[in-house]
């Protein structure tokens, strides 16, 4: 359930010292609204705020007062109705879609039809506009193919930024040379900004994740509109620091269901994924809303030193858990 607040607050942006913090000459506010954030076990209420280029995810913590836990350029924003995909659990297709940015994929739930209708058009048509404006609008993609044939192979794709990961998984079949869908592979993302790699669902677009990585490379008073001449060159190599590098791996998804991405990676992911994965599962924000992991816990795939498949019966988490 919702808490007190609706949809669209009459919260003025002359009143919320955090739109203030976003306005400036090129940016202005469109929209705001309460809404659910669900990813696979977790529910989080939260308040979005539209602008002209940017969605600002905020925690309310007054009827003015907002905390922010993240902002995403609206350029590599995404929207889908893959719900089953990213949370556990049925949603209601009238009121949800699935909303995503760069290492985020989350269900956003309203609460009517119309205010998901109304927020669906506004980002789809305020996303199409900020894409006509990226420049370059088309970028050089390493892909790295692994258990794929004998031998790893690479290739370097042209991306554009309307591109999806499964016409990316076609387009690096195709010059591979390799018969197949992009049912029967998966593009992993290997990220300096996460603890290990993970599988695209098929409707994100790499171009804006890529973009993501090489924007937040720039001097932090470019943030979070860099000029877009300053994104060439370097910028679109590998030529970055560890933490802002990102790198794609072409999988088989018969041998990614449910294994581990070669040496690259201890945890598991599954196409649906399990009660037992989600535990595990990164949110929108950080995991659990900023409840520290332990640093005595053990390895990736345990819990309280022994293996998942060992205490949890038929794909249930221990009943203490739940």
């Amino acid at each position: 359930s919702f808490c007190r607040e609706g949809c669209f607050s009459p919260i003025s942006p002359e009143d919320c010292p955090l739109v203030q913090s976003f306005m400036c000459h090129n940016r202005m506010f469109i929209l705001d609204g309460h809404v659910q954030l669900k990813t696979g076990l977790q529910t989080q209420e939260r308040h979005l705020f539209l602008f002209t280029d940017l969605l600002v995810v905020a925690k309310s913590k007054s009827h003015s007062h907002f905390k922010l836990k993240c902002q995403a350029r609206l350029c590599e924003t995404w929207t889908a109705f893959c719900t089953e995909e990213v949370c556990e659990g049925s949603t209601d297709p009238e009121r949800s879609f699935v909303l995503g940015w760069p290492t985020t994929n989350c269900v956003v739930n309203f609460r009517s039809a119309e205010q998901k209708e109304t927020w669906l058009s506004f980002l789809q048509s305020r996303i199409r506009e900020e894409k006509e404006k990226d420049y370059p609008k088309s970028i050089p993609l390493k892909i790295i193919a692994k258990d794929v044939g004998t031998c790893a192979y690479s290739k370097t794709l042209a991306v554009t930024n309307v591109d999806t990961a499964n016409d990316v998984i076609l387009m690096a079949l195709q010059q591979l040379g390799i018969t197949g869908s992009e049912k029967d592979y998966k593009l992993w993302v290997i990220s300096g900004r996460e603890d290990a790699p993970y599988p695209l669902i098929g409707h994100e677009h790499p171009f804006g994740i890529k973009m993501s990585h090489i924007r937040d490379a720039m001097p932090h008073g470019s943030k979070p509109c860099a000029c877009p001449r300053q994104l060439q060159g370097s910028f679109l190599t590998e030529q970055l620091p560890q933490e802002l590098q990102c790198q794609f791996v072409l999988k088989p998804s018969r041998r990614a269901e449910g294994q581990q991405l070669g040496d690259l990676s201890q945890k598991s992911f599954k196409r649906k994924r399990s009660i037992i994965n989600w535990a595990f599962w990164r949110g929108p924000g950080t995991h659990l809303d900023n409840a520290p992991l332990s640093s005595t816990s053990a390895a990736p795939g345990k819990l309280f030193g022994l293996l998942l498949t060992a205490i949890c019966e038929d794909d249930n988490l221990p009943k203490p858990l739940l």
